[in-house]
């Protein structure tokens, strides 16, 4: 083999290594000069990118530490779907709650990882309607509140609503509201986001 092709093959290695450089930099800065700078060039990312969640993102993520806090926690704090809203838990609100244990047996041996809620006005429903309640969901975790809270929690955010209706919301482990559903949704998405949620999370 002569130098000069010795030489050539040199500069043919130096141009590769200059060119991996340049790409790993290039996508570094690219990627700094991408991320949102407020909240509404976040929302407008992701108007553009899409998401792969069925439900609908709680912009700001809400804190729901005041309504969730006082309740008993085991040694690993758990996921949590609340269901909220509806007028003294009508038919909608009870067809919610019918759905959201559906969804909790079929997430099978991750069904360990989460816990359901149900925050029932306490100026619309009577003690014999909770009692019953709890009857028909004895896995259910019942905590009336306010309904003057929940709204001082939600607002400003993308889930805050008249809660005429009643509304599922995924929670993480420290309280924040990250995904909401309104009760027309299939349950179907809102079982999708959970396993999807489960399986990336840490097992805590």
């Amino acid at each position: 083999m002569t130098e000069q092709q010795i030489t050539a093959k040199q500069r043919s290695f130096q141009y590769q290594i200059w060119l991996m450089l340049i790409i790993v930099f290039g996508v570094i800065l690219a990627g700094f000069l991408m991320v949102p700078k407020t909240e509404e060039q976040r929302k407008a990312m992701m108007a553009r990118l899409g998401t792969t969640n069925q439900g609908a993102i709680v912009s700001p993520t809400v804190d729901m530490s005041p309504l969730l806090a006082a309740l008993p926690q085991g040694e690993a704090p758990k996921w949590k779907v609340v269901v909220a809203g509806g007028e003294g838990c009508n038919q909608g609100c009870q067809d919610v709650l019918v759905n959201s244990r559906q969804i909790h047996m079929l997430l099978g041996k991750s069904s360990r990882r989460l816990e359901r809620i149900y925050l029932p006005d306490s100026a619309s429903m009577q003690l014999i309607d909770l009692e019953e309640l709890q009857a028909v969901h004895p896995y259910l975790i019942i905590n009336q509140i306010e309904t003057d809270l929940l709204s001082a929690v939600l607002q400003g955010s993308s889930a805050e609503w008249d809660m005429l209706d009643t509304r599922y919301f995924v929670v993480t482990p420290d309280h924040q509201a990250v995904l909401y559903y309104t009760q027309q949704q299939d349950g179907g998405g809102l079982l999708d986001d959970l396993k999807h949620l489960l399986k990336y999370s840490p097992n805590r």
